[in-house]
């Protein structure tokens, strides 16, 4: 059987033995404008929801349980003599305490930080691994700024201040940057199936 000459405009045309074994094309990542507009709209609508819940019982469980404790114990580890306590959302300590207010909990960064794993060409396990290993990065790195900001408040103000409205936001976020980049440089071998960068 004599082979026919090539389709014009077709760069392979099988025999039909080899019709199986063609792999399925695979569809391409979205581009960079869809994964911005996903990023914006999962962090916007992780936002929304934290302003539904951050004001009842359950914001308050964040920023006192989970947040002021943990901070109040580590305080009286590094510094016993100062005996602080927690008061819901108050560290109360002699010589000057702290506050921590609605955005001092660290949740902005921490969805930030979902946000782009959710819309990062992973697969499911290492997106959902890397917003449970992104969670306790996170919060303990808020931990520290909360310690600093406490120390600072009682020995600097200007220091404090400097340190809570500029230079700490941006630490923290810069942080869970390099978190991502990491993350995303570890898993880049494990994509979602039929994603090619």
């Amino acid at each position: 059987m004599s082979k026919k000459p090539p389709i014009p405009g077709i760069d392979y045309w099988p025999d039909a033995a080899d019709w199986e074994n063609i792999p399925a094309p695979t569809p391409e990542p979205p581009s960079l404008i869809v994964q911005a507009l996903l990023f914006l709209l999962v962090f916007a609508a992780l936002q929304v929801s934290w302003l539904l819940v951050r004001d009842n019982s359950f914001g308050h469980f964040i920023r006192g349980d989970v947040t002021v404790k943990p901070a109040v114990s580590l305080i009286n580890t590094f510094t016993p003599s100062i005996n602080a306590t927690a008061l819901g959302n108050q560290i109360i300590a002699k010589g000057g305490g702290l506050v921590v207010k609605l955005g001092c909990e660290g949740v902005e960064a921490l969805f930030v930080l979902i946000a782009a794993l959710v819309t990062a060409p992973l697969s499911r396990k290492a997106i959902l691994s890397g917003i449970a290993y992104g969670t306790l990065y996170i919060y303990g790195l808020n931990q520290l700024r909360i310690l600093a900001l406490f120390y600072a408040f009682r020995a600097d103000k200007p220091l404090f201040h400097l340190l809570h409205g500029t230079i700490a936001p941006l630490i923290l976020i810069a942080l869970a940057g390099l978190f991502f980049h990491w993350w995303l440089m570890k898993h880049s071998t494990d994509k979602p199936e039929g994603a090619s960068v």
